[in-house]
């Protein structure tokens, strides 16, 4: 997937011999760095660097983390991880979110806040996650945008690093989680990239009454009930606030920010009540099944409802 559509997950890599001093350049554009003073060109000469493009509110970046973590603590000495946080949605544009969300995921590497995505666009990339490997000679040589293919990334890693052949490598000790049955599209709430949507209009930034359809709804459709004010990139709650979707996944995850609650059900049977208690990715359900099932959220005022996504 691209910007356009956000995040992704398997999707897929290649490797190449290009300078990318451009590149790194743009990291002196970085609105602020966070674990780490600031990483120009001349202070990353001679050693291997990855970039990984990321945004806290990704699950699908969010999956990569263990990977990119370990291999900062097991190569540190020789590798240079670099955490590029370019944001999607307006509060990832706080740098005091992002150090809250930096302290809360156990990020220690340092990170560069893309806030105008002068990095990314040097970069050229469209995607969330991806990783670009450098080598000491300032030469991108391989990437992977999305999840998986852990191995092989740390396989170009060791490469450029010239390590021990027969040490182990991270990607043994840890599971894949990356998913690999049918599932449920990423799904935007507000308008500028609705989608999937059961009810004819809506009506753009202020509150209105939506009715939920009398039918079922198809697969991967989704629907408003209660009081709504849909706006470009967010749905802000109002009483009596409903959604209901129809989706395929064994793991339910929604962007939210606010505060209040959502109170969660799945097929009719309440499955509990997630706190809201600002604006990060929270998960709503987790399944044994990846079937096609019924959701259905009630909203407390004020809460705000971005994205959803799945795994």
């Amino acid at each position: 997937m691209t910007i356009a559509a956000a995040h992704l997950g398997m999707f897929g890599s290649g490797e190449g011999s290009v300078r990318a001093p451009r590149e790194l350049a743009a990291l002196g554009r970085a609105a602020e760095w966070i674990n780490s003073p600031p990483l120009l060109p001349a202070s990353l000469a001679g050693k291997v660097v990855v970039v990984d493009f990321w945004t806290y509110t990704c699950i699908n970046w969010l999956r990569t983390l263990p990977y990119v973590r370990a291999w900062s603590q097991k190569y540190r000495q020789q590798l240079v991880v670099i955490g590029v946080h370019t944001p999607e949605f307006a509060f990832e544009h706080v740098p005091s979110n992002v150090r809250s969300a930096v302290r809360r995921l156990g990020v220690t590497y340092p990170v560069a806040l893309d806030n105008d995505y002068g990095t990314w666009n040097a970069f050229r990339n469209q995607y969330w996650p991806a990783k670009y490997l450098i080598d000491r000679s300032g030469h991108l040589r391989y990437y992977h945008f999305g999840e998986g293919s852990y191995d092989t990334t740390e396989a170009r890693i060791r490469t450029l690093l010239g390590d021990n052949a027969d040490m182990l490598p991270v990607a043994n000790e840890l599971s894949d989680p990356t998913p690999t049955g049918l599932m449920t599209p990423e799904s935007y709430l507000g308008y500028e990239r609705l989608a999937r949507f059961a009810q004819k209009t809506i009506t753009p930034d202020r509150f209105a009454t939506y009715h939920l359809p009398p039918s079922d709804l198809h697969p991967n459709e989704l629907a408003y009930g209660g009081r709504w004010k849909v706006e470009g990139q967010r749905i802000v709650a109002g009483p009596g606030a409903q959604l209901r979707l129809r989706f395929q996944a064994r793991s339910v995850h929604l962007v939210l920010g606010g505060h209040g609650s959502v109170a969660v059900m799945v097929d009719g049977t309440p499955v509990g009540v997630v706190p809201v208690r600002g604006s990060r990715l929270y998960t709503l359900a987790r399944l044994p099944t990846d079937q096609s099932r019924l959701l259905e959220l009630h909203f407390s005022p004020g809460v705000e409802a971005y994205a959803f996504t799945f795994g």
